[in-house]
């Protein structure tokens, strides 16, 4: 559809600043009379604000059952925490499985694999083979029309019986509900802050006990898309001894208004990429890779990846430095591989090239070497646990060495 541009400025209230916008609208009002295309644009206008007007984390009540579940229902433990996965685990619904943990000495974990409505009137029967797979049928996937309705969504829009997606990672087809028992101190819980305190320690120690059985499963049976989960969708807590249940729903990341395009400055900037054919810089992919994966709890790849984008940014540039300086590639590779830790790069190589180094800055340099160098080589090299605080010190460090290396007077 041909569309004609226009120029207006928005103003959300009176304390808000005035904000120069630009309408790309139907080609025909350019064509209109004045008053009338005025008055299609005011209506597009009215459709926009300039800041979110909310974000919605989810919600959750509180709580008691009238007749409680029998203790026996709780598999003898006081506590109950349900969890919804976006991965199914092919375990039998309502095996019971044991295991000890750490904060609570010991826990149950009952599984339970759920069709979701794209497959209704699959089959539920629950039978294993000794040393294989078993597979429902028949099998009936319905495949989507083409070409497919816009509104359906990117992903073709299958639906089914007795089908799921391989490796799938939300949930489309089937998804596996975890309850989770054990017992946890309830003391205080009663008033509205205990209770929010012994919400959250109990929500905490079942999705650690989740992502303990979600790396229980995927060390054993080789599915390498189930991955731990740094949050997970608990629909509900109970506890037994106060006779208190909490239901609700959480949403990871939020949910609010919704964003019509990025600024005019970034989509020009979009645009002269392409169009020059212009790669992104590795590094910065990188960081924001590493900060994916601490948001994704993934906090090792999230370390390893931080130092990778730090060790690239730094070859380039010394590279560069050197090539300037009149010296050929061979004998930057070699000059590379005899110095090849990073803060000996860092170091000695940076002076060598501009005669100053990030370590010049020594309240920084010690952190980087403590914090961050130190912490990774552990990590890397001697498997030592990471938490996610120090993951995320080890990527905000390695950020900021980037940002001291930029500053430095490397040949351009």
């Amino acid at each position: 559809m041909a569309t004609a541009e226009f120029h207006a400025r928005v103003q959300q209230t009176q304390s808000d600043p005035v904000v120069p916008v630009r309408i790309f609208a139907p080609q025909e009002i350019a064509g209109l009379p004045r008053a009338e295309a005025e008055a299609r644009l005011s209506a597009l206008l009215s459709q926009v604000r300039v800041r979110s007007e909310l974000i919605l984390y989810g919600f959750s009540t509180l709580a008691s059952y009238v007749d409680p579940p029998p203790r026996e229902a709780l598999q003898g433990y006081n506590t109950l925490v349900e969890i919804s996965l976006p991965y199914t685990l092919h375990l039998p619904n309502g095996m019971p499985f044991e295991l000890k943990f750490q904060q609570t000495g010991r826990a149950t974990v009952i599984v339970r694999k759920v069709w979701t409505d794209l497959a209704t009137g699959s089959n539920d029967a629950e039978i294993c083979a000794d040393d294989q797979l078993l597979y429902y049928g028949p099998a009936r996937p319905l495949s989507p029309y083409v070409p497919q309705a816009p509104e359906l969504g990117p992903w073709p829009h299958f639906t089914g019986t007795n089908v799921e997606i391989g490796k799938d990672t939300h949930g489309v087809f089937r998804y596996t509900q975890v309850r989770v028992f054990f017992d946890s101190a309830l003391a205080g819980v009663g008033g509205v802050d205990t209770d929010e305190r012994a919400l959250d320690k109990a929500k905490e120690t079942a999705m650690q006990i989740v992502n303990y059985l979600l790396d229980v499963y995927r060390y054993v049976t080789g599915a390498e898309h189930v991955e731990r989960l740094p949050v997970m969708a608990v629909n509900r807590v109970y506890f037994a001894d106060s006779n208190l249940v909490s239901e609700g729903v959480a949403i990871a990341g939020g949910v609010g208004s919704a964003i019509v395009n990025r600024s005019w400055r970034e989509v020009q900037q979009i645009a002269t990429m392409l169009r020059g054919g212009n790669e992104p810089d590795t590094h910065v992919l990188l960081l924001q890779s590493s900060r994916s994966a601490l948001n994704r709890g993934q906090l090792v790849l999230a370390v390893v990846v931080a130092f990778q984008a730090l060790e690239i940014l730094l070859e380039v540039r010394l590279r560069t430095g050197y090539a300037s300086q009149g010296l050929a590639e061979q004998q930057i590779t070699e000059k590379l591989k005899r110095v090849y830790k990073t803060k000996d790069r860092l170091t000695i190589l940076c002076r060598e090239v501009t005669g100053q180094s990030v370590a010049d800055d020594t309240a920084f340099w010690d952190s980087w070497l403590k914090d961050c160098n130190r912490v990774r080589n552990g990590i890397v090299h001697r498997n030592e646990p990471v938490t996610a605080l120090r993951a995320l010190r080890v990527v905000d460090l390695c950020e900021l060495c980037m940002a001291k290396l930029s500053t430095l007077p490397f040949p351009k």
